[in-house]
C-alpha cells in the first residue's frame, strides 16, 4: 500500500533538514533529490499547504539549535579511557582518540588534558560521575570475569570497546554481526524485552512501557551513545503506543526520532546505518502481506537497505550477514542479559558470573566459526555515491509511488554491481607497518581489497593471517629470528 500521509510528511521534513544540514557536502543532490520526491508524492495525493506549518516549524527549531551548538565554547578535550599496564606505565586516551602516555602524574577519566595531554586538570565529579562510575564498574567486570569475555561484556553493556581485542572486533565484522558489539536499538530492544516478559508473568499492568521506564535508570550505565538513546526513545513510544492505543505506525514513530536526531543530535554514520536498517525491517512488514515473504525480506532488508552507505564508505560487505545476524542471534540474546544482569548485581552473583562468561565464550567462537564458514561471501567493492545514492533514490521512488513493490531490486541490483565490480589489488608485494595491518579499520576495510599479494609488516599476529585470507602475509622479525637459532647451532 502506498505510505500514509503522516508517513510521507514526516520523512519529508527529515529529508529537508537533511539538505540544509549537509548543504555543501556531496550528500546536498542526495537528499535534496529525496525532499523533492517525498513532496510531490504529498502534493499528488493530498494538499500541499499542509506542509506548512511543520515546515516552518521544523526550520525554525533547526535554524535556532544549529545556532545555539555553533556558539563559540571552549574545546578542551576529556580523558575517556586509561590503559593501565603499570602502576608507572599509563595511557590516556583523550577525545577524538587521541593516544597520550602518562608520566609521573594522576589521571582519570572525566579529567581534562590541556597542552595536548602534557597537563591534565581535575574534571568536574558531577559531569564526569557516570563516566567514572562506568570505568570503575569495568574495572570491577575484569576481576569476575575472564578477558577477553570481560571485554565483550563491557562493550555490550557499558559501551567500552577499548579493551576489545582488534582480531576479535575483526572476526565479528567480517562474520556481518558487528552490530552486535556496539550499544544499538538492538541492545535497547532484547533489554526492555527481557524485563517486559517478566512483568507479563508477574501480571503486571502494561509490562513493555513499564520496562521501559524501569530501563530508564540503567541508561547512564551504557555512556548515553546516540545509538541507545535514539532506541530508548523509539522503543517508549512504540510501547506506549501499543499499550495505550493499540494502533500504531512504527515506521512514522521512526521518523519523529529521525527528525529529532536531526535537530538536536548529530546525524552522523552510525545514525545513518541506524535508521537505514530499521526502517528496512519496517517497510518491508508493512509492505508484504505473505507471512513467509515478510520473514525473508525482513531478516535481508536491513543488510540491503544499510548497502549504499557501506559500498560507499567502508566497503567490505559479508553477503550472508543476514544470515549470520540470525544465528548468532540466539547466543547474543542470553549473553545480553545475562551480561546486564551481571551488571546490575555488581558481579556479587557467581552463578550469573560463570553464565555470563561462559556464553562469552561461545559468542566468540560463533563469531569465528560464522567468518570460516562464510568468508567465501565476503566481498569488498568501493562504488561512488553516484551509484550508491541512485540505488537508494530508485528504491524511495518505488515505496512512494509504487506501493512498495519491488522495493528490493535497486539494492538487490545495487549487491549484483558490487559483486561483480569488486575493489582488488592483486599480486602485488608490499611492505607496511605493523599497527596498521593489525588495526581493525584496516582488516575490515581497505585489507579486503588484496588478493594474491605478499604483505610484509614489522610484525603480524597469527589472527590477522586468518582475517587477511586472500593474501599471504610476513612477519619480518621471522627471518631474523631464524637467523639468530641457526647461528646458536
Amino acid at each position: 500500500m502506498f505510505p500514509q500521509k503522516h508517513i510521507v510528511y514526516i520523512y519529508f521534513l527529515c529529508f529537508l533538514l537533511l539538505s540544509i544540514k549537509f548543504f555543501s557536502s556531496p550528500l546536498f543532490p542526495l537528499f535534496s533529490i529525496a525532499t523533492f520526491l517525498t513532496f510531490i508524492n504529498y502534493w499528488s495525493r493530498f494538499r500541499a499547504a499542509e506542509l506548512i506549518p511543520g515546515t516552518a516549524a521544523a526550520l525554525t527549531l533547526f535554524l535556532f539549535v544549529s545556532f545555539l551548538k555553533h556558539a563559540p565554547a571552549e574545546n578542551v578535550p576529556k580523558v575517556v579511557w586509561v590503559y593501565e599496564y603499570s602502576p608507572n606505565y599509563k595511557v590516556a586516551v583523550l577525545e577524538g582518540w587521541k593516544f597520550v602516555r602518562v608520566k609521573d602524574q594522576p589521571v582519570e577519566v572525566g579529567d581534562y588534558a590541556y597542552d595536548n595531554g602534557k597537563e591534565f586538570a581535575k574534571g568536574n565529579s558531577l559531569s564526569s560521575f557516570f563516566l567514572r562510575e562506568r570505568y570503575s564498574l569495568y574495572r570491577k567486570l575484569e576481576g569476575k570475569i575472564d578477558y577477553p569475555v570481560s571485554a565483550l561484556v563491557g562493550a555490550a553493556t557499558l559501551g567500552f570497546r577499548f579493551e576489545l581485542p582488534a582480531s576479535i572486533k575483526g572476526f565479528f565484522s567480517l562474520a556481518g554481526v558487528y552490530h552486535f558489539l556496539a550499544i544499538s536499538g538492538l541492545h535497547v530492544g532484547v533489554v526492555i524485552g527481557a524485563i517486559a516478559f517478566l512483568l507479563k508473568l508477574l501480571r503486571i499492568p502494561k509490562p513493555l512501557t513499564v520496562s521501559a521506564l524501569l530501563m530508564l535508570p540503567l541508561l547512564p550505565l551504557t555512556g548515553l551513545p546516540p545509538s541507545a538513546v535514539r532506541a530508548y526513545l523509539f522503543t517508549l513510544l512504540i510501547a506506549i503506543g501499543l499499550e495505550n492505543y493499540r494502533k500504531i505506525t512504527p515506521l512514522y514513530l521512526l521518523g519523529v526520532v529521525m527528525l529529532f536526531t536531526i535537530i538536536f543530535g548529530e546525524f552522523n554514520l552510525s545514525a545513518a546505518l541506524s535508521f537505514s536498517a530499521v526502517g528496512g525491517i519496517l517497510t518491508a512488514i508493512e509492505t508484504e502481506k505473505n507471512q513467509k515473504l515478510k520473514f525473508l525480506k525482513a531478516s535481508v532488508a536491513p543488510m540491503l537497505f544499510t548497502l549504499p552507505i557501506v559500498f560507499s564508505v567502508f566497503g567490505t560487505v559479508n553477503l550472508l550477514s543476514w544470515l549470520t545476524t540470525f544465528v548468532l542471534g540466539f547466543i547474543f540474546t542470553p549473553f545480553l542479559i545475562f551480561s546486564f544482569l551481571s551488571q546490575v548485581t555488581l558481579l556479587k552473583v557467581e552463578v550469573i558470573n560463570r553464565v555470563t562468561e561462559t556464553l562469552g565464550i561461545l559468542f566468540i567462537k560463533g563469531a569465528r566459526e560464522a567468518f570460516e564458514l562464510t568468508k567465501f561471501a565476503i566481498i569488498h567493492s568501493e562504488l561512488p555515491i553516484v551509484i550508491t545514492g541512485s540505488a537508494f533514490l530508485i528504491t524511495l521512488y518505488l515505496i512512494l509511488f509504487h506501493e512498495g513493490k519491488y522495493f528490493l531490486a535497486p539494492l538487490l541490483g545495487l549487491l549484483l554491481y558490487g559483486t561483480l565490480n569488486q575493489t582488488v589489488v592483486s599480486n602485488k608485494t608490499l611492505t607496511l607497518e605493523g599497527w596498521k595491518v593489525n588495526s581493525f579499520r584496516f582488516i575490515s576495510t581497505e585489507g579486503q581489497r588484496y588478493k594474491n599479494c605478499k604483505i610484509w609488516a614489522s610484525y603480524v599476529f597469527p589472527a590477522t593471517k586468518k582475517l587477511l585470507f586472500r593474501s599471504q602475509l610476513f612477519d619480518e622479525r621471522v627471518p631474523t629470528l631464524e637467523r639468530w637459532v641457526l647461528g646458536k647451532k
